[in-house]
């Protein structure tokens, strides 16, 4: 009897063991501890012991090296804070990305928070398996979204087949932006899932394909996204992600789009607006 219930017991054990090792649950811990150096150290620190050393970041529309920026930047007490809120990861375990809820007070944790709004960061995987970020961006807004729950998790499926040309890539990309300046309602009902998210300076993050679909008139009109800077692309090439520059009018922006592939069909999860 008690050899049956310490069995039991070691199975159940190595099966919590596995389940914690699975990639989409590395990647989410890696961006808590990212989160946890932040909030007990310093933002510089986090910055540098998190992010790649190429990692790129907008900045009044303008491409940074987030790295270099902060290795230059002087130690404070502000406290930069954020959780997970939602992950994604390849079939390949290569490449993944994560969005949440972030806040900034000037001081202390003590302080009342001064700004708010989403980040969203693409992770890869570097030569000796660790994860790194090679882009950052979040947006703000006026309204304080607390995250207490854990993060929804999405993993994709190996795909059937493989768009192993980067221009085919880049082509999905530019088409939906053509499409998308030609007339935005049918390029995003087109292209969205139903856990798509959009996040659009100004404005909390649009959840799903509803929220989506009933509210893009936030997305700002008359924008125009100009040829991407970066593209970063899954080994099993079901996901990649583009960054570059945008400008709507006088204003320069910068955006990021998150492509998946569903069904043998590459859609929409992320876009995001600054």
């Amino acid at each position: 009897m008690m050899k049956s219930y310490l069995l039991s017991l070691a199975i159940a054990f190595t099966g919590a063991q596995l389940y914690a090792q699975q990639p989409i649950d590395k990647l989410i811990a890696t961006e808590k501890s990212f989160a946890a150096t932040s909030k007990e150290q310093t933002t510089k620190i986090a910055f540098l012991s998190f992010l790649d050393s190429n990692c790129i970041g907008y900045r009044n529309g303008e491409q940074v090296n987030l790295f270099e920026e902060y290795s230059k930047r002087k130690e404070d007490s502000s406290k930069l804070t954020w959780a997970p809120e939602f992950a994604i990861i390849s079939s390949s375990g290569d490449l993944g990305a994560t969005t949440g809820p972030w806040e900034y007070r000037q001081t202390s944790l003590k302080d009342t928070s001064v700004a708010h709004g989403h980040f969203a960061t693409i992770w890869k995987k570097n030569d000796k398996g660790e994860w790194k970020a090679v882009f950052d961006m979040g947006i703000g807004y006026n309204e304080k979204i607390n995250n207490n729950s854990e993060a929804a998790k999405l993993v994709l499926n190996k795909p059937k087949e493989k768009d192993s040309e980067l221009f085919l890539l880049m082509n999905v990309d530019m088409n939906f932006t053509d499409e998308f300046v030609a007339d935005k309602t049918p390029a995003i009902k087109k292209a969205v899932r139903d856990d798509s998210w959009f996040s659009i300076n100004g404005s909390a993050p649009l959840k799903g394909a509803t929220a989506i679909k009933a509210s893009a008139n936030i997305l700002p009109a008359g924008i125009k996204f100009l040829p991407i800077d970066h593209i970063v692309v899954s080994k099993n090439t079901d996901m990649f992600a583009v960054y570059g520059k945008a400008q709507t009018g006088d204003t320069k922006q910068a955006h990021m789009r998150l492509w998946v592939k569903e069904n043998n069909e590459w859609k929409l999860l992320m876009m995001v607006i600054h």
